[in-house]
Parts: structure tokens; C-alpha cells; sequence
């Protein structure tokens, strides 16, 4: 995870906190990771695999319990979310390495056969800062090997991007979530959101060598995008 999305975490009272908001202002939280999910091939085995901005461990847990996933290493920069993390991964202790680190410079050399991320990739400031994140794992996947992530995303014109947000916020509303809660939301949280929009991932993805690229799954704002390296 970047620094951004520590700052982002630092607002919620404790990780527990994290949790359940995550999933209040994302309905599609459950659907959303079975999506990064569906890049496993059957049959594999002794899979190595990569979580960029693994949080309190929700999609790590997921991971753990497909078959053939060999060895997990999972990163996140803010130290509570590693250490909740390593609380809730505890079962797996012999087939997981959690580290506190940073998801922007984090790269080991043809290591992992996928690398995985939920919600993590648009918290990186900048395009430089996105583009250097796929690089490395470019370089950290064997050839062969997927990268699957879920992003906040935007749209091609404000009109659209505005429609889209306002889907997202009706179905936040219709989940329970109070107006009270979605402006308070939108002013302590909001900023640390950075997306861009999925051309234009597909576009860095493709320019670094992935084949083949593709957006494998939409809502609202929120997108999954699945690239293999050759």
C-alpha cells in the first residue's frame, strides 16, 4: 500500500473500523474481489503469489484458500494493518510472508506467478507513481504470470464520471449508509482518491509488455483489470 492510503487509513478509528466501512461504501465488496479472484487457473499448484496493499488481510485470507497457492507474501505500508493482517493470517503461518513496506518500490525479480491488489492501485498520487508500481511488477512476475487489481476509476467526460458517482452513491444510501456518513465521507476521505481511467491502465500495462490486457469487470466506479506477462 502507498503512503496515501496510510493517510487514508489514519481517519478510521482502528482496522476493525476499516473493515466495516470499506464494505459499507463499497456494496460490491464481496463481487469486486471474486472478480480479482477469477485470474487462477485450475489445476495449478505451488503457486507463488504477490498482494499489493494486503489491509487487515480480507483478499490474503481469499488467496490462502484456493488450491495451489504455495507461498503468499503479502505488503502493506501502514503498521496496524499489518499487524491485524498477521492476526487474521495466523492459521497460514508456514505459507505466508506479511511485511511493512511500500507497494511503489516493491519488486523481486521473475519471483511471484501473480500478483494481486483490491483497492489499493489508485491511492499512488501520481501517473509516474501508478506506472512505477505495474513496472515493478512487471518485472517481479515470471513470464507467464497475471496481475490482477481492482481501482477506483474514472470515466472519459464529467458527465459521465458525475453519472457514475451518482450511481455509486445511490446504491450507498439504499445500503444503509446515512447522507450524514457519505458527506463526512467525502470530506475526510475523498482526497486521498486518485483514479484515472481504464484505457488508460490498459495503455501503461500493454507499453511495459503486458499481453494481453483487458478490464474484466465494472461497477460503477469501481473496475477490475486482469494483464498477463508474456
Amino acid at each position: 500500500m502507498s503512503k496515501e492510503k496510510s493517510i487514508l487509513i489514519s481517519n478510521f478509528a482502528d482496522t476493525e473500523s476499516y473493515d466495516r466501512r470499506i464494505k459499507k461504501f463499497v456494496p460490491y465488496y464481496e463481487e469486486m474481489m471474486n472478480s480479482v479472484l477469477n485470474c487462477f487457473s485450475e489445476h495449478e499448484s505451488y503457486l507463488v503469489v504477490l498482494e499489493l496493499g494486503c489491509g487487515t488481510g480480507s483478499l490474503s485470507q481469499k488467496i490462502l484458500k484456493r488450491q495451489g497457492v504455495f507461498k503468499l507474501t503479502a505488503i502493506d505500508i501502514n503498521e496496524e494493518m499489518v499487524k491485524k493482517c498477521k492476526e487474521n493470517l495466523s492459521p497460514y503461518p508456514a505459507r505466508t510472508e506479511i511485511i511493512c513496506a511500500d507497494m511503489i518500490g516493491f519488486r523481486r525479480l521473475n519471483y511471484f506467478d501473480y500478483v494481486l491488489s483490491n483497492l489499493a492501485l489508485h491511492y499512488p498520487s501520481t501517473n509516474d507513481k501508478k506506472i512505477s508500481v505495474c513496472r515493478n511488477v512487471y518485472e517481479s512476475l515470471r513470464p507467464g504470470g497475471i496481475f490482477s487489481f481492482s481501482v477506483m476509476m474514472t470515466s472519459e467526460s464529467a458527465e459521465s464520471t458525475e453519472r457514475i458517482w451518482n450511481h455509486w452513491e445511490n446504491d450507498v444510501l439504499q445500503g444503509g449508509v446515512s447522507r450524514e456518513e457519505l458527506d463526512d465521507w467525502r470530506r475526510t476521505h475523498h482526497g486521498a482518491d486518485h483514479p484515472v481511467l481504464p484505457s488508460l491502465w490498459l495503455e501503461w500495462l500493454r507499453k511495459l509488455g503486458f499481453r494481453p490486457c483487458e478490464l474484466v469487470w465494472c461497477e460503477t466506479i469501481f473496475g477490475t483489470i486482469w494483464a498477463r506477462k508474456p
